[in-house]
């Protein structure tokens, strides 16, 4: 015994690794969004997660040439030098970029400044929609290359769940970065993250023991708690050890084109703004980087233009109901497109992002159910051809991004200071145009399934590997089918009986929340519902207006060059009605309004004026969570940074205030919303918030619900020309 004491006693002296004893002990991890520990990984591009750091490697394992790239910050114009990859991205994002705006068929801009000069229309229609700013707003992909472009780490993302997907390896590990920038002008910092990001996917090799020594290695020590530096280590040391990794591709979405909301008031199309979201995947063919096949993702037009393509989808549906089912189905790659285009607003209700509706169509759907046997069966998901159609459109990827996600991301990640050359310049710069919460309602929902998937997988035993709907809230995984909780107000719900019941879930009855269709289009197989409150419990932030959507899409699939929803933009809300009696208009005393869709708001919001005491946050005690709180909303300030670049000084100057609803780790904000941080600005005299009130908002990462694209990192516009 003696013996083995003083064995034990020289392990630990000579390896401290063994005397954390992490595996032992700590929780598996599936989720890296730490600013402070980003920073440490990802500083400089010699920092062991820079992109470029990443690049090196891809280059290194393919022999391919090694660019010589300076100190510093990772920027774009560091990244243009590796040519056969990043490169090779890059000229393909502009050739379509190039290939969109002509297939929009109107006026359009990159430069935000020229939005308002008559003389820079390039249609005549253009030289009056110009005079207001009122033309389409497109992504400038000079920042692909600009030394002001910078990409940021914005976390690491567990994901050995797909191992369903892929059996010789032991799932996959995703690093998230974003574009941002810093530029110096008029002698002021302008800095942003832009809604554009880079997904490097890389695949774990096979461990010959079922994943689990993988696993296990994502039972991480300290994470929250111990030194940043001291919890890279342990990370580059463990799961996030490059030997174990092979490159799989590069994932890309990014927002292309951007319809302010004068613009859709103009045109009778009465979304308030609109936007369109490019997505492609690249992997190495050739030592190249070449566009690859999207999972789930059918080549509409290619499919309706060929009867063998259809016979050939039909057939694959008919013979994989149980992985459709069960969500870890794969469609013929043959079947699959290599671009796809999202849409908002309302991305839930739009053809534009249900390609299968086209493709399969309710009729044929209904035949394929009909002859599998559904419901005879014992079913989790698909209970109906519409059920089948909702399955495979929210496992397509515009159908999986505009559900429950977040301006039509699910990873945004935590803003980040230090980058550039004046952390304090950064942080003052990005004040106002900050969010709350790095990722949607969606991944909130998935990291408890993962972690149990991967936690199971650690312990040696089978995971559940089912796929709940991406707009369900959280469950517990613990028996056979998922144990949804309640959803919350204006939280997406199902409104019929398409879906089995292990997929479905349900309002919060507690709070006499009902499942209503605030949003429906006719042309779609399905549509979700919001959980909305009865009218005695309205409240700030609630929707308070329903729509009718008149789709496009359908009408010109077969005609567009570049994919079967490119002019979806199209689309029109054709009704409106009220959803409560309340007065719209003009806000006068503490009376609740509902503010029209017209002014950006979709589906309306419920506000009202704060009280005095409401202004201060002093009502909000320490410890109790506000459903509602007074915080920024638009004005003069908003108004003037719409026409050029954001200005944290001129913006506190020119914003209001208003009653809105609050969010936080555990209550999220509705489709078309996100979650935005108080200011560090409200603590000046103009709007009296004390220190210690704001700093009790932070410590419990609570914020409000605002219009996603009044965030100015959100929109595509609203920043400086790339040099």
């Amino acid at each position: 015994m003696r013996f083995i004491s003083i064995l034990c006693l020289l392990i630990l002296t000579i390896s401290p690794c063994f005397a954390q004893s992490p595996r032992a002990s700590a929780e598996v991890t599936t989720l890296i969004s730490q600013g402070p520990l980003l920073a440490v990984l990802d500083h400089d591009n010699s920092s062991a997660l820079s992109l470029v750091t990443l690049f090196r490697k891809i280059h290194a394992a393919q022999k391919l040439p090694q660019p010589a790239v300076a100190d510093g910050p990772t920027r774009a114009s560091d990244l243009s030098q590796f040519s056969g990859t990043y490169a090779q991205f890059a000229a393909v994002m502009s050739a379509d970029i190039t290939r969109i705006t002509a297939g929009l068929g109107i006026d359009w801009e990159k430069e935000i400044l020229k939005t308002y000069d008559p003389k820079s229309a390039k249609t005549d229609a253009g030289k009056t929609l110009r005079l207001n700013g009122n033309v389409a707003r497109v992504f400038n992909e000079r920042w692909l290359g600009s030394s002001d472009g910078l990409f940021l780490l914005s976390g690491v993302v567990n994901r050995m769940d797909r191992r369903d997907f892929d059996s010789a390896h032991c799932g996959e590990l995703r690093f998230i970065y974003r574009l941002g920038y810093e530029v110096r002008m008029n002698g002021k910092t302008y800095a942003s993250r832009m809604p554009f990001t880079v997904n490097m996917v890389f695949s774990y090799a096979d461990d010959g023991r079922n994943c689990q020594d993988v696993a296990s290695l994502w039972r991480v020590a300290g994470i929250d708690t111990d030194d940043p530096a001291m919890v890279a280590q342990r990370l580059l040391q463990g799961p996030l050890d490059f030997s174990r990794l092979i490159f799989k591709q590069m994932e890309i979405n990014a927002e292309v084109v951007r319809f302010p909301s004068d613009l859709e008031n103009m045109e009778n199309r009465k979304f308030a703004g609109q936007a369109i979201y490019w997505m492609r995947i690249f992997a190495l063919r050739g030592g190249k980087f070449q566009p690859t096949r999207l999972e789930n993702t059918p080549d509409v037009q290619a499919i309706l233009k060929d009867p063998a393509k259809q016979k050939q989808l039909q057939d694959y549906l008919a013979g994989h109901i149980a992985e459709i089912d069960n969500g870890t189905f794969r469609i013929p790659e043959s079947l699959e497109a290599d671009i796809a285009l999202s849409f908002s607003t309302a991305g839930s209700a739009r053809m534009a992002n249900r390609p299968f509706d086209l493709a399969i169509g309710s009729e044929q759907a209904a035949r394929i159910v009909a002859a599998a046997g559904v419901p005879g069966r014992s079913q989790k998901f698909v209970q109906s051809g519409a059920g089948l159609l909702e399955r495979l459109n929210t496992s397509s990827c515009m159908g999986c991004h505009q559900s429950s996600s977040t301006a039509g991301f699910h990873f945004l990640g935590v803003d980040r200071f230090d980058f550039g050359r004046d952390a304090d310049a950064i942080r003052n710069a990005l004040d106002g145009n900050e969010l709350q919460l790095p990722f949607s309602p969606h991944v909130y929902a998935e990291l408890v399934r993962r972690k149990d998937y991967v936690e199971r997988v650690s312990l040696g035993q089978a995971p559940n590997s089912f796929r709940p709907h991406p707009s369900a809230p959280p469950a517990a995984w613990e028996s056979g089918n998922p144990a949804y909780v309640v959803a919350g107000d204006n939280m997406p719900c199902p409104l019929n009986a398409d879906l089995a019941q292990a997929a479905k879930w349900s309002c919060n009855a507690t709070r006499n929340l009902t499942c209503q269709a605030l949003v429906t289009n006719a042309a779609t197989s399905s549509n979700l519902g919001q959980c909305v409150p009865a009218a005695q419990n309205v409240a700030a932030g609630l929707s308070c207006r329903s729509n009718v959507i008149e789709d496009s899409t359908a009408k010109t699939a077969a005609n567009n060059p570049l994919g079967f929803n490119l002019r979806a933009f199209s689309d029109r809300v054709s009704k409106e009605e009220l959803v409560y009696k309340l007065p719209e208009g003009k806000l006068s005393g503490y009376g609740y309004n509902c503010r029209p869709t017209k002014i950006g708001v979709p589906l309306g919001r419920v506000t009202r004026p704060c009280k005095p005491e409401e202004a201060s946050l002093a009502v909000i005690r320490p410890g109790s969570v506000p459903e509602e709180i007074c915080a920024i909303v638009g004005g003069k300030g908003f108004e003037q940074m719409a026409k050029g670049y954001f200005d944290s000084g001129i913006f506190a100057a020119g914003v209001g205030r208003g009653l809105l609803n609050t969010c936080s780790p555990s209550r999220f904000c509705r489709e078309d919303y996100i979650c935005q941080q108080m200011p560090d600005f409200v603590t000046s005299a103009r709007f009296n918030v004390s220190a210690p009130a704001l700093n009790n908002l932070r410590s419990r990462k609570i914020g409000f619900c605002t219009p996603t694209y009044f965030v100015y990192q959100l929109r595509l516009d609203g920043h400086p020309n790339p040099r």
